[in-house]
């Protein structure tokens, strides 16, 4: 069961590595992503059959395609600590769309396994994640996420979380779109949309 569940993680890392080394962008700047946030969760504890609550403190860090693509594939590892149960480690693959990965207005979708060690897997066992993600100017973030299955066909999770972040990465060298208009960037990755920096309000 073990080696099985190293064989997943395995075809998921070469999944992402795949998604990011497109030959097409091998000259193009990459996408990034760099978030830490806090939120809540709920747990399924499969031996008392209560649903638990805790507060979570989530990190991720992560690349794609270029920038400005309409839609952008990369891969991200994503790490979620829920006070008092343990602490959740992932690799997923994510999609979002051109705005979410220069620092504006979108979306993108998580989908991968999680290894799950604490609490002697009552609460789920290599689970499936999916985390769909809302992003505004600023590098703010919006965070939902469940929980489900068993990929290692150990005991299955069922749990959800929500967090609000911030992606440092959106907010700086990526960044461009409405929010030049306080603060411009003259050179985000991957350049500006169209070759065309955004009007700062500076110059009005």
């Amino acid at each position: 069961m073990r080696t099985r569940s190293l064989a997943l993680v395995a075809s998921l890392v070469a999944i992402a590595a795949a998604l990011t080394c497109s030959p097409r962008e091998a000259r193009a700047d990459v996408s990034s992503w760099m978030a830490i946030g806090g939120g809540t969760t709920s747990q399924l504890n499969r031996d008392t059959s209560s649903r638990d609550l805790a507060g979570s403190l989530s990190y991720s860090i992560g690349v794609g395609s270029s920038p400005l693509s309409s839609i952008v594939l990369g891969g991200l590892l994503r790490g979620q600590i829920f006070v008092g149960l343990g602490t959740d480690l992932g690799l997923a693959a994510r999609a979002s769309t051109g705005g979410f990965a220069r620092g504006d207005w979108g979306v993108a979708l998580d989908a991968g396994v999680l290894w799950r060690p604490w609490r002697g897997g009552d609460y789920g066992e290599w689970p499936l994640q999916a985390v769909l993600t809302g992003g505004s100017p600023w590098g703010l973030q919006l965070a939902v996420g469940a929980d489900v299955w068993s990929v290692s066909g150990g005991t299955q999770a069922q749990g959800f979380f929500a967090a609000l972040e911030i992606d440092f990465l959106r907010l700086t060298v990526t960044r461009q779109g409405s929010s030049e208009r306080w603060w411009p960037n003259p050179a985000p990755a991957g350049g500006h949309e169209g070759g065309k920096q955004s009007a700062s309000i500076l110059s009005w």
